[in-house]
């Protein structure tokens, strides 16, 4: 089936690269067609999900989008969480062969699809993200299909063992890599550019985290995290800064990176998994550094 799928991912890859759809309404009526889509199972959580509470529970917007084999787009329904029957969706197709992307996350807007076979999310609405890609192949009779969404992304969590410094309110952290940008075949992220995250801090913050999507199964990914006190009119000063060197990235897994983040000293790290398991998440990575 994956090797059907690439083909029509090449036949799209080869359409104009300038072609950039950006869904915001869904064209679809709430008949039924003669393919209903049904999302029943989130990554490692199995139930039936039949009412809206249940995906709910995972994600507020569901984009269902389907391409021929020649690459193009068909047909889309984009859901959010008040909507009726969110999390199934039917269509109305010939008979054919088609593929399938869906994409949940909890943003304000829905995704970016582009020809060029990418799936952007703003950085702004970086959260927990799903995910599947499916053959449909549509015949004389009714398609129901039951579609089981899986978690793309990674989150890092750094913890800081060192006391944090006077008036700090603000942490950015750069890296290298690919955030709310990811391959619709693959569900990896498919850039490498330079990514920053900014987060406003509180004097009573202990642990900063982020989403992000990681670009294959191991991945991993040099951080710079800078501290900054902001005044209430806008003037920013410098605190300090430093780099966490090969952070490694695991999808559905939650990276724990520990030591002090706010001293300028050089520092080496281990990497090793823990037995614990978050909630629905892969087990922890732990890197202290």
């Amino acid at each position: 089936m994956l090797g059907n799928v690439f083909a029509l991912m090449m036949s799209m890859a080869v359409l104009s690269a300038c072609e950039k759809m950006v869904v915001v309404e869904n064209p679809e009526t709430q008949g039924r067609g003669n393919v209903v889509l049904r999302v029943t199972q989130f990554e490692q959580t199995p139930f039936e999900a039949r009412s809206r509470s249940e995906v709910g529970d995972f994600c507020t917007r569901l984009c269902f989008h389907v391409y021929g084999e020649d690459g193009i787009r068909v047909s889309y329904v984009n859901q959010k969480q008040e909507d009726d029957g969110f999390g199934t969706a039917s269509f109305s197709l010939d008979a054919g062969r088609y593929y399938l992307v869906v994409v949940g996350h909890s943003g304000s807007s829905n995704p970016s699809f582009s020809a060029n076979q990418r799936v952007s999310i703003s950085g702004k609405q970086m959260g927990d993200t799903f995910w599947c890609c499916e053959e449909l192949v549509v015949g004389d009779e009714e398609l129901e299909k039951s579609l089981v969404l899986n978690r793309i992304v990674s989150k890092l969590r750094f913890i800081p063992t060192d006391q944090k410094p006077e008036n700090l309110n603000q942490l950015i952290f750069t890296y290298t890599g690919s955030r709310g940008t990811f391959d619709g075949l693959t569900g990896f992220g498919s850039t490498t550019t330079k990514q920053t995250v900014d987060l406003d801090v509180s004097a009573d913050d202990s642990e900063y985290e982020f989403y992000m999507i990681p670009r294959d199964l191991r991945d991993s990914i040099d951080v710079t995290v800078a501290s900054y006190y902001k005044e209430p009119e806008g003037r920013v000063h410098d605190l300090t800064k430093k780099t966490i060197e090969r952070i490694p990235l695991r999808r559905n897994s939650v990276t724990i990176c520990r030591g002090n983040l706010f001293d300028n000293k050089s520092s080496s790290h281990s990497v090793f998994i823990t037995v614990s398991v978050n909630g629905d998440w892969n087990d922890d990575i732990n890197l202290n550094f």
